[in-house]
This record gives C-alpha cells, structure tokens and sequence, in this order.
C-alpha cells in the first residue's frame, strides 16, 4: 500500500509546504493538563501514564514521581539485566599485546559494576592488550541504556531530571576511554542525586573521573594549573555566563559585594584561582605520579598532595588560608558556589527553560531560586525546587517547547507501547544525523535547549526519518504490533485515526483525512479489505503523522 519511499517523498513535501503540520494547527486543541504534565515531565504519555495519573490525581502522581528511587523500579533492572549489546572487532595487535577476534552480545554489566573493574580498561600495558571498543564498552552500554530508560522506566521524572544534568554538567563519553570506561559510574552518580542536594550532586560531579578526565583536571598540578575545569565550574554548571563580570570590573575589590567576602559575580582572576583550588585533583587509575609512585587502582577519585597548590588563594573575595588539608580548598569553592545567588538564578532558569519554556517568566524564575537558596541543606533540595515549578500557575501555559531527536524517539514508542529490542546502537548514529549525541557531545555546553537550534531543515527531515523508520526491523531499535487495532475499528479510517490518537488525542481524525488525501485512501473501506502487512504501513503512517503534529511535536 504504501513504500517508505513514497511516504517520506509525499511527507517532505507537505511539510515543505506548510500543508502539515500548519494545517493540522488549525484544529489543534490545547491539551487535557493531565497530558500536558505528561509530555513535559515524562519522556512521552503513555497509556499506563495516563491511566496512573488519572487515578492518583496530579499532584500526588508528582510527589511519587520525585520520591522514587531508581532501585524502586524491579521492572526496568529486570529489563536492563536481559538487555544484550553487541560488540564485534576483528583479531589485531598493538604494542602491548594481542587479542582474538569477538562478535558476541553481552549484557550491559558496567551499569551496576564497582569503581575498581574499570581501571583495567585506562591501563596500557603488558597483559592489558584489547580491541579499543573493549575499553569504550561502558560508555556504549550507557547510551544503550538511556533509551530503555527513556521508554520503560517508572521514575519518569527522574530519567527527564537526569537527561537535564547531563547536559548541564556534560561529559562527552566518546572523548576518548578516559572519559568512555568510567562513564556508566558518572550517568549512576547523576541519576541516584538527580531530584536531591544541589551541593552534593556538584561534589559528586566535580570528584567523578569521567569529568575530571573530560576537562583535564586528572592531570592538573601547581604551576600552572589546568583551567579547563575551572572555567567550566564558573560558568557552565554554577554561576553561569552572566556572572561573567571581566568586561566592566578590572580589580576584584570592584565587583558589588567582593569586600565583604562573596563577589556577585567572578572574573578571569576568580577562574585562575579556582583552577589552584583543584590542583591535585586526580584519577585512582594506577597513573605514574613520580619516580616510585603510582596512583591507588580505585577507579574513583585520587588525590594528589604533591601536585596541590598549597599557597592562599582568594576566590570571588574569599580569603583561603594557605597549607590546608587534603581536598580542602576545593571543597570550599564547591560550597560557595552552590549556595550562590548567582547559581540559584543560573540553575532555576536553566530548569525551568527544559520543563516550561524556553523563555521563563521571570517571576518564576525568582521563586524558584527563593527555594533553591532557602533549602539549600534539603536533602531533597532539587525536588523541592521541581516542584515550585511545576505547581505553579505559570505551568498551566500552552505547550510551545520543541521536542529534541531523543525525546521526540522516546515519545513515539512510549506512545505506541513499543518495546525497546536493540542490541546495537544503531538508533545513536540516527539521533545523531538529527543533531542529537546522546551522551557524546563533544562542547562541554550540552545540547542546545532553543527552539531555534532544532528547527533547521536538516534536523527536521531527520525527524520525519525517525517518525517513519522507528518501527522498521533495519532500524533495529523498538517493536510495536501496529497492524493490531488501538481499538474497535472496523474501518481503514478509524484505524488510522485510533493509531494518531496514541499521539495527538483528539486529532486522529482529521489526521486520517489528511493521510487519506495524501495516499489516496478509502477512508470507508473496511480494515479486513486489507493485508495485516498494509494494515502494519497504514499504522506506521498514521503515527508518523502524528508524530509530525505540532500536537505532539511541542509539549
């Protein structure tokens, strides 16, 4: 009935067009708020969502959503124990060894292992000789896992708040195997602090070796140090761009509130200093330290007394006495700035822009950051923070932020109670034609979170493949019985309408009719006039369609 290559020929088209989805606008209705939670705080509504929050009640489905745990969720650790991932690579050598041929599936078995099994991936010596994708593997399976999780898990709103952290505070897993081996311990980290302490999630986010690999702090020592992870620190995951004060102050003591001991913004002076303050913060790698010593094989975070910068330092008008102990001046930039106004506003926007709008009212924004700062020993301080969004009347406007590749794929085989069935990632390289590198992109920014950064006709033609490739067995990522009837239809109309109903209630109709006047379809016809394998590509039609709505499309 219909090719793939003619629906996505006829598809472009309309869009170029503005026939869909500006057509489709037209009729667009404003979403159940129990929809529009949905779509904002969950990778996708879904039937067993819907139903879920219906029974509880908005808010109390939010107070359990922020309260569960991930290891509350059997169902999705069960899924993730029977996932397997291939891993293939032909017999080779290198300087330090040889290793045999592999083309096997293994579980994901880097999701739950210790610090410590990863450092024989970051090891290059005698004995130690592997295909690089073995020392990569962690990484690979993180990026496997984030779909199952996007599609399956419970805690909906956890997942979401994780995706958002790890782009606020990116690492990109792909750098090298330095950041790939211990990458699964950092997405743990992030996902077990996501809804809890700001202050400990920086700490944990600041001591992991993947970031400390990915910004070159593991091998920063006095003289000079290392300011990658410095300036990072300032302006990406606390203070932000907009305390950047160096263009109007010249001398510290000129920056409002320096003199008393807490700058209302920093200056480059403030990242140097800040960069003397992580000296010494260093890798349990086995790394080579000096003549007759190497770094503990702990895999997690080592310091290094001898690399430390033990002089005084001032940091945004704070005075740091010199020769303190292990770790200590570090700790303490880590504590002023996640108690700082400026990171209450930066983080709350930033927030807000992901589960709202792209441009936040700013008296939300304000309210948030109240709460941000008033709850800042909270061990639930984030949550609480959540939920001043989320209860407040600001969130009850109309959907206008842009699903992103990952979430838009997501969404679709939440909707379509699809099962995830990859065993390689062959779903990663198609997110990334779109723009979207889930957990590998490379700038330390993190993705993009604008309307107008996903909105090309690049990345919106890669959209429309992932609407129609999605359920494809080339495409190798997810199953759903569409040619199964969402309902009781009994016409190829109804059928089609029920499938876009899954995505854009309300609109399956006149998705149908579009869709009929596309392909040239008899609405009336009944569905058993049709092959189960037409009634498999009417479906895959209709709730690509919907996907391309802009019912479904924005949340």
């Amino acid at each position: 009935m219909l090719t793939r290559r003619m629906f996505h020929t006829r598809l472009v088209a309309a869009l170029a067009a503005g026939a869909l989805p500006l057509a489709t606008r037209a009729r667009a209705a404003a979403p159940a708020t129990d929809d529009l939670w949905l779509n904002r705080l969950t990778f996708g509504a879904s039937p067993a969502a819907r139903a879920e929050i219906a029974e509880l009640g908005r808010e109390a489905w939010l107070d359990r959503q922020l309260t569960l745990r991930p290891e509350d969720d059997v169902a999705l650790s069960e899924r993730l124990a029977r996932a397997r991932l291939r891993i293939a690579y032909d017999a080779g050598e290198d300087d330090i060894g040889r290793w045999e041929a592999r083309d096997e599936l293994r579980p994901l078995s880097f999701l739950s292992a210790e610090p410590e099994a990863i450092v024989p991936l970051l090891e290059w010596q005698p004995g130690r000789a592997m295909e690089y994708s073995e020392r990569m593997r962690p990484a690979q399976e993180v990026i496997a896992a984030a779909l199952i999780r996007a599609v399956h898990a419970e805690a909906q709103l956890r997942e979401m708040v994780t995706q958002f952290w790890h782009d606020h505070f990116n690492v990109n897993s792909e750098k090298d195997h330095t950041t790939a081996a211990p990458f699964a311990l950092y997405d743990r980290s992030l996902r077990a602090h996501a809804l809890g302490n700001f202050r400990t999630l920086l700490g944990q986010v600041a001591s992991a070796p993947a970031m400390l690999s990915y910004l070159n702090n593991a091998d920063s020592r006095a003289s000079p140090a290392n300011e990658n992870f410095a300036r990072e620190l300032l302006e990406l995951h606390t203070l932000g761009a907009g305390n950047y004060l160096n263009d109007r102050h010249s001398d510290w003591r000129e920056v409002p509130g320096a003199t008393e001991g807490l700058a209302a913004g920093y200056l480059d002076l403030d990242v140097y200093e800040v960069a003397r303050a992580f000296t010494g913060w260093s890798v349990g790698d086995g790394r080579w330290l000096a003549e007759g010593e190497e770094a503990p094989r702990t895999g997690r975070l080592h310091y290094v007394a001898r690399w430390h910068d033990p002089y005084q330092k001032r940091v945004l008008g704070r005075e740091f006495p010199p020769n303190r102990g292990p770790l200590a001046d570090g700790e303490e930039v880590l504590d002023i700035l996640a108690r700082h106004p400026g990171t209450a506003r930066f983080v709350c926007e930033k927030l807000a822009r992901r589960f709202l709008s792209d441009d936040p009212p700013a008296g939300l924004v304000q309210r948030m950051s109240e709460t941000f700062l008033a709850q800042a020993e909270a061990p639930d301080q984030i949550a609480r923070v959540i939920r001043v969004l989320v209860l407040s009347p600001e969130f009850a406007a109309p959907p206008s932020k842009l699903r992103r590749p990952f979430e838009f794929l997501a969404a679709i085989y939440r909707a379509t109670g699809a099962e995830v069935t990859a065993t390689e990632n062959g779903f990663h390289w198609q997110l990334g034609r779109a723009g979207w590198l889930q957990h590998s992109y490379g700038p330390p920014t993190g993705h993009p979170d604008r309307i107008e950064a996903w909105t090309g006709a690049s990345t919106l033609n890669r959209m429309v493949d992932l609407a129609i490739s999605g359920f494809e067995d080339w495409f190798g990522t997810a199953a759903a019985d569409l040619a199964r009837p969402v309902g009781d239809a009994a016409t190829v109309g109804a059928f089609a309408a029920q499938h876009a109903d899954a995505l854009a209630p309300g609109q399956g109709e006149g998705i149908a009719a579009d869709l009929a006047r596309a392909f040239g379809i008899d609405s009336a016809a009944p569905l058993d006039a049709i092959s189960p394998e037409d009634r498999r590509g009417l479906g895959q039609s209709a709730v690509a369609f919907a996907a391309l709505t802009p019912e479904f499309l924005l949340r």
